[in-house]
C-alpha cells in the first residue's frame, strides 16, 4: 500500500442480496452486480466488517475501505473525528432497491446500544428518493399513539393501522432519528446516509421466509424499548433542486446537496472526510494527481485534508450528495 494517500478516492461497492430486493440498481445506475441475485443494497461507502467497499481505481484499487482506515488513520476521517468515534470509521453509505417492502422497524440509539452492550452503535439515518414508482415510506406514528396502543397493534396484527405512510417521488428527503418507527416499501429507490451500525429491531415483517427459507426473526421487546413515542415528524422533505442545500444537520453527519450545469465546483476536506455520491449525471473528479470518471450512481471518498474537483461530462446537468461527519 503506497504511504502517500491520495486527495480523492472512488469506490467500488460491496452488493447484499436480501429478500426484497431486485434488479433495479444495474437498470438505473450500471452497477455491476452477481448474477441471478435479488440484491437490495450496494453498500458505497463501508468499512463494516464483511460488507466493505473498496478503492476502484487509483493507487490504492483493490484495498477495502477498512484497510484504508487502519493504514491511514486520522489522516483520512480527521483528527477529531478519529478521537470521537475511537478510530472506527463513522458513516455508511448505501443505494436501496425494494422491490417488496422492507419490514416495519426501529433503530436504537448510541446510549442503548452501549447500555446493553451491543457490538454495533446505534443508528441514525437519511434517505433522499432516487426514484419511485408510485411508491410509499412508512415513518412514524398515527397521532397519540402511545405505547400500550402500539402493542396492542402488534398483539392484533395491525401494526399498518398506527403507522403513518406518504407516497414519495425522486427528491424526497426522510430524516430517521434513532426510535422512529419506519420501512422503505415497494418501487422505491434510494441513496441512504447512516452511521455505521447494522441494528434493526424488526416489529412486522409480513410472515415472509427470509433467504434461508426461514421466517425472520422479530424483535418486539427491544422495539417498545427504543420507540420515541413522543416524537413528531414532519413527514417527508421535497428537496428537488440539490444546488447549495443542506439537506442534514445532525449529530452524526451532515448531508449537502450540489447541483452543476457547467463549469467546475472545489470541496475542501476540513476536519471530516467527505463522500462524494453522483444522484444524476456523470462527473470528472480531480485531485492533485490525476482524474477519474465517476457514472450517476458512483461514490469517492476525499480523505480528510484533500481537496477535489468536480465537473459535469460533457453537456449533462450534474447532481451529487456530500455526506460528513460535523466537527
Amino acid at each position: 500500500m503506497t504511504n502517500k494517500i491520495p486527495g480523492v478516492i472512488p469506490l467500488e461497492p460491496y452488493c447484499r442480496e436480501m429478500v426484497w430486493g431486485g434488479r433495479r440498481l444495474a437498470e438505473l445506475y450500471d452497477k455491476k452486480l452477481p448474477a441471478d441475485v435479488s440484491i437490495g443494497e450496494t453498500f458505497e461507502l463501508s468499512a463494516y466488517e464483511g460488507r466493505e467497499s473498496r478503492a476502484a481505481v487509483g493507487p490504492l484499487a483493490g484495498c477495502s475501505l477498512q484497510d484504508l482506515v487502519a493504514e491511514y488513520r486520522a489522516d483520512l476521517v480527521g483528527a477529531e473525528v478519529w478521537s470521537r468515534y475511537g478510530g472506527r470509521f463513522p458513516l455508511l453509505i448505501k443505494l436501496l432497491d425494494a422491490q417488496q417492502d422492507l419490514s416495519i422497524q426501529v433503530h436504537p440509539d448510541d446510549a442503548y446500544a452501549q447500555f446493553k452492550g451491543l457490538q454495533d452503535a446505534g443508528k441514525m439515518e437519511a434517505w433522499y428518493v432516487l426514484h419511485s414508482d408510485g411508491g410509499r415510506v412508512a415513518y412514524g406514528l398515527e397521532e397519540g399513539v402511545g405505547r400500550e396502543d402500539f402493542a396492542a397493534a402488534v398483539t392484533n396484527n395491525r401494526v399498518a393501522e398506527v403507522i403513518r405512510f406518504y407516497t414519495v417521488e425522486r427528491g424526497d428527503l426522510v430524516f430517521s432519528p434513532p426510535g422512529t418507527v419506519h420501512a422503505l416499501c415497494a418501487g422505491v429507490v434510494i441513496y441512504e446516509v447512516q452511521q455505521s451500525s447494522d441494528l434493526t429491531f424488526r416489529i412486522y415483517d409480513y410472515d415472509r421466509p427470509g433467504l434461508d427459507g426461514k421466517p425472520r426473526e422479530l424483535h418486539i421487546e427491544q422495539a417498545l424499548e427504543v420507540i420515541d413515542f413522543s416524537q413528531q415528524l414532519p413527514g417527508p422533505v421535497p428537496c428537488p433542486d440539490l444546488r447549495g442545500q443542506v439537506l442534514v444537520e445532525s449529530e452524526h453527519f451532515v448531508l449537502h446537496g450540489c447541483g452543476l450545469q457547467s463549469g467546475s465546483a472545489e470541496h475542501t476536506a476540513e476536519g471530516s472526510f467527505l463522500a462524494l455520491t453522483l444522484v444524476g449525471g456523470r462527473a470528472v473528479v480531480r485531485d492533485r494527481e490525476g482524474e477519474y470518471v465517476l457514472g450517476t450512481g458512483a461514490t469517492a471518498l476525499v480523505p480528510a485534508g484533500g481537496v477535489c474537483e468536480i465537473a459535469p461530462l460533457g453537456d449533462e446537468k450534474l447532481e451529487y450528495l456530500v455526506a460528513a461527519v460535523p466537527t
